[in-house]
């Protein structure tokens, strides 16, 4: 990651690298729980272990003023999601995001994130939602939840009706799950880790690592 993204050129390398990562990689881990401090525990303990693509949850107490944190050490390492507003993506973007998810199709997310070269995956669930995002141009689509929507099945029909849209399976799902996905011809997928249900997050994050050979 570069350490100064103070000035347009280097978001624009940051962007690229982000892009990049997710293409070789194809997996970014979001974790999320009831406080802040197991979360970046485990955040740090992923990285640790290969994946660089980490997010954490935007609306536990105290992310932004941690993200804003790294901002000051130069650093430009984890990602967020569960944002539902342009205003969370200002904020997001401003403490020093890397990247971001949002819940649903906004179109003031979508133009923020493109302003200011932040990689962007739109939530969307239907075929309108998941076109629109696309019209609206959003970098990628979060299928979100894509496990309450019969999971492979729906992701699937989707994949069908818009090839050329570069899908993200977001969501809870096992590493077998979403070795599936990405067999299925996910561009990526985003397993939601909650710290609060999982009893052994970090053994959950080194089987996430086989399904990086799909």
């Amino acid at each position: 990651m570069p350490k100064n993204i103070t000035n347009e050129s280097s978001s624009k390398e940051t962007y690229k690298q982000i892009t990049a990562q997710i293409e070789k990689e194809r997996i970014i881990l979001l974790l999320t729980g009831n406080t802040l401090a197991p979360v970046i525990e485990l955040s740090n303990y992923a990285r640790e272990n290969g994946f660089n693509l980490v997010g954490i949850d935007f609306k536990i107490p105290g992310a932004r003023d941690f993200l804003k944190s790294l901002k000051r050490k130069g650093q430009r390492n984890l990602g967020v999601f569960s944002l539902s507003t342009k205003k969370e993506a200002r904020i997001a973007i401003n403490a020093g995001s890397a990247f971001v998810f949002s819940t649903h199709v906004d179109k003031g997310i979508i133009r923020k994130c493109r302003k200011e070269k932040v990689f962007h995956a739109i939530g969307s669930i239907t075929p309108t939602e998941v076109f629109s995002a696309y019209d609206l141009g959003a970098d990628s689509v979060s299928i979100f939840p894509c496990g309450q929507m019969s999971g492979q099945g729906w992701f699937l029909f989707l994949r069908r009706q818009f090839p050329e849209i570069k899908l993200i399976s977001t969501g809870r799902m096992n590493p077998s799950e979403a070795a599936q996905y990405l067999i299925a011809g996910a561009y990526a997928v985003a397993p939601i880790i909650d710290l609060d249900e999982v009893e052994q997050p970090q053994a959950l994050i080194k089987e996430f690592l086989t399904a990086k050979q799909f």
